[in-house]
């Protein structure tokens, strides 16, 4: 770290604050072998304001069991309604330090524009999440093992193929080092994917752009990732796709750029595993799922503990 220190002070003028505590909302703890990042004070902050601060907890952010659905009563479309404004400040949550109410907050921005009493009691139950696990953060630790592997960070990848909304599939990906989620999106968008093994092989392609982007990170920062870079899929079809260059007459219609994947594999930049769909951490990303389930993945991603 001294190192670092002095080699910024050489170039530029500088003042050294020392280790922070705080960063934007965002609080900071740190050991001789753990950096723990965690927005439990936002997080009571925005209880309070919305009168939840005292809300009967759940452990789960979702109701796996409701879907939600259009509000048959047409409004004139507002985005600069109360609903978009705390949907907004969970976002920023999500952003964060809270992976684990992404897709709930996601789904819902799918209605900001005009609100149902349904998608408002959605929101109140991701509010009562919130008081729930307020005091969890996610925790990045030195490995106790006196063999390091050589992968630094490695990823998972996952896709929803065409919602019912609006037939728009989304990808999304996880990547963790240290035992904690370092980068993590999810993305709606129009693709020509015909399946949902194409969904995920699109998903596949789109990690693999940030993977790339954190290999040169890390790089700068002076940890080199010798080995290449794991993603791991939980679809064989997308997985065997990745590996092969030839255009197969079912997958050709897939726009070139995503095929750029199979470039990265030939070059031993990423390395394509498959894992089996109760081991997609990004599960946790891409639906509403059972409380066990949301539990081991938000505990794969670092997020419970304590």
């Amino acid at each position: 770290m001294n190192q670092i220190k002095d080699s910024i002070k050489s170039e530029w003028e500088v003042t050294d604050l020392e280790e922070p505590s705080k960063i934007i909302d965002i609080e900071i703890t740190q050991t001789s072998d753990s950096v723990t990042i965690s927005q439990s004070k936002y997080t009571e902050n925005l209880l309070g304001k919305e009168g939840m601060a005292k809300a009967n907890p759940v452990s789960m952010p979702l109701d796996l069991h409701i879907p939600l659905e259009l509000n048959s009563e047409f409004q004139e479309p507002n985005r600069s309604n109360s609903f978009a404004k705390l949907l907004g400040e969970l976002q920023y949550l999500a952003n964060v330090t809270k992976p684990d109410i992404s897709y709930a907050v996601n789904q819902l921005a799918a209605y900001t524009e005009n609100p149902s009493m349904q998608h408002y009691a959605a929101l109140k139950q991701i509010l009562r999440y919130l008081a729930h696990t307020k005091t969890l953060r996610i925790t990045y630790k030195v490995p106790r093992d006196e063999i390091q592997s050589e992968n630094i960070f490695y990823g998972f990848a996952d896709a929803a193929y065409a919602n019912q909304e609006d037939f728009k599939s989304t990808t999304r990906y996880i990547f963790i080092a240290s035992g904690g989620a370092i980068t993590w999106k999810s993305k709606k968008q129009t693709i020509i994917a015909l399946s949902t093994m194409e969904s995920k092989y699109i998903a596949l392609s789109e990690s693999g752009k940030e993977a790339v982007w954190l290999w040169n990170l890390f790089q700068e920062l002076g940890f080199t990732q010798p080995s290449p870079t794991i993603i791991k899929g939980d679809n064989y079809g997308s997985v065997e796709l990745s590996h092969n260059a030839q255009f197969h007459q079912w997958s050709k219609h897939i726009d070139l750029c995503y095929h750029w994947i199979q470039e990265l594999v030939d070059k031993h930049i990423i390395q394509i595993q498959t894992c089996r769909d109760s081991e997609q951490t990004a599960d946790v990303l891409t639906k509403a799922l059972p409380k066990p389930k949301h539990l081991q993945h938000g505990y794969e991603m670092g997020i419970w503990n304590i």
